[in-house]
């Protein structure tokens, strides 16, 4: 299954974004303008070590829009769940407790954040507003739990699938960086070409 990230509403921003939804959500509604009014931008990371692979985002460096909205990320079987999330600067982080004991969340990373310590069944916010880095996350009661969150200057970014695959769908036509982020590995940047309603296709081979 290939990762994909769909952005309409933030593209079209907050005036006709409800206009967009309602559209899209009346039965037998298309949408073929709307459909073709962007491109996307399809292709394949390969890792070495590969055991990294999972943890990679790709997303466009010079693209237009922001956040503002909501990520939820939950902590459950003593993970964070999903173990890597990608966001756009504005956003804000929910992190969710549905496991049977109390946890902690913080990082050190950046300006570095601490949530402090909270019981099953409640919930604490983080608004990210760093563009291009990426934060681990932590919970000082149980040392084993890991995630990451990469927070992108635009809403354009995708977690690779588990084959490295990716999809970033809906770009506006135009020139742009395309970049990968992984904690432990890395790669150049590439440019491409996005033209409207058609696919472009980009491979990454990150390492140390």
């Amino acid at each position: 299954m290939i990762s994909s990230v769909h952005t309409p509403m933030r593209v079209l921003g907050k005036v006709l974004a409800p206009i967009v939804v309602a559209l899209a959500l009346a039965p037998g509604f298309s949408t073929p303008a709307l459909a073709d009014a962007g491109g996307s931008i399809t292709g394949k990371v390969t890792a070495a070590p590969a055991k990294y692979l999972g943890e990679t985002v790709v997303y466009l460096k010079n693209a237009p829009g922001g956040g503002g909205g909501t990520v939820t990320v939950d902590q459950k079987a003593m993970q964070f769940i999903p173990h890597v999330v990608a966001v756009t600067v504005g956003d804000t982080v929910n992190y969710g407790n549905h496991d049977t004991v109390s946890h902690n969340v913080f990082s050190p990373d950046n300006e570095g954040y601490n949530l402090g310590t909270f019981p099953p069944g409640e919930s604490r916010p983080y608004k990210f507003t760093k563009a291009n880095v990426g934060y681990s996350e932590l919970c000082s009661m149980h040392p084993e739990m890991l995630g990451y969150v990469f927070v992108g200057p635009n809403p354009y970014h995708v977690v690779v699938d588990g084959g490295g695959n990716f999809t970033i769908r809906n770009v506006p036509p135009g020139t742009y960086n395309v970049a990968v982020w992984n904690p432990k590995l890395k790669a150049g940047d590439q440019s491409v070409t996005v033209a409207s309603g058609a696919p472009t296709s980009v491979n990454f081979s990150i390492g140390r």
